[in-house]
């Protein structure tokens, strides 16, 4: 996941060059920032490196549509209880043949990044908030879908906040074997036995803190652990039974 050739950095690029046109005309109640965002995640190959890497993070929200970093949406509905967002955003799980460890995963094929658009719900109660969403590939990467049910909560100290996150996520048995599987072909090239997964189910919990410094700048960092199930750790591509995800970043709030 370099910047240099990293299809989120297309959609961001045009995200942006939209903003840029419709920011003077959408009036002065958009919420918007600009920031910078390192990111790591570790791999569940068997892979000799890690993903990390460093982006532009662009933020932009007018009630009507929005940035989210490498995520665009706009509103089907949006009050203080509910909210139902119609989205496109980038799906970065990849798998670079070079970066694999041994001979036998530098010989299995690609499998790439993609943008899955879709669809999702969020309740907010006094107790938390109940996020739901269903998307699909849209790069006929996989051809495959995924769906989502969490729980989060805020939680406010002075110019702190922590938003802890409890989930799972589901992934259809194409999406699950585009990432997983081996297929024959790549079993008689690398000497892997194949494998066909069917559907998966991957809990995770998280937590990020953002820290308003100043009325115009914060700084923020998260971190989320995905505990994989049997259906993927017993892909032979796969030697973790849990992943992690890192970042860390800070925001200019115009």
């Amino acid at each position: 996941m370099r910047m240099g050739h990293n299809p989120a950095m297309k959609l961001l690029t045009g995200s942006f060059l939209v903003l840029v046109l419709c920011v003077p005309v959408c009036g002065a109640a958009a919420d918007f920032s600009l920031g910078l965002g390192g990111f790591l995640t570790t791999s569940p190959y068997h892979a000799q490196r890690d993903d990390d890497s460093i982006w532009p993070v662009i933020n932009y929200d007018n009630d009507t549509w929005y940035i989210q970093g490498d995520e665009v949406g706009g509103y089907l509905l949006n009050d203080d209880i509910n909210e139902l967002k119609v989205k496109a955003y980038y799906f970065d799980q990849g798998y670079q043949p070079k970066h694999g460890h041994g001979r036998a995963m530098r010989h299995l094929d690609q499998r790439r990044t993609t943008v899955m658009s879709g669809i999702s719900y969020q309740y907010t109660g006094a107790y938390g908030a109940i996020h739901t969403q269903v998307a699909a590939d849209t790069r006929n990467r996989s051809q495959g879908a995924m769906a989502n049910l969490a729980y989060l909560n805020l939680v406010q100290w002075d110019k702190l906040s922590l938003i802890p996150e409890l989930g799972v996520d589901w992934a259809n048995g194409q999406q699950t074997r585009y990432y997983y599987g081996v297929s024959s072909g790549e079993s008689t090239r690398t000497g892997l036995a194949a494998y066909r997964p069917s559907a998966n189910l991957t809990p995770y919990l998280s937590m990020m803190t953002v820290y308003n410094v100043t009325p115009q700048w914060d700084t923020y960092a998260s971190v989320r652990g995905n505990f994989l199930p049997a259906t993927v750790r017993d892909s032979p591509m796969v030697q973790e039974d849990r992943t992690y995800a890192f970042s860390v970043g800070v925001n200019y709030n115009f």
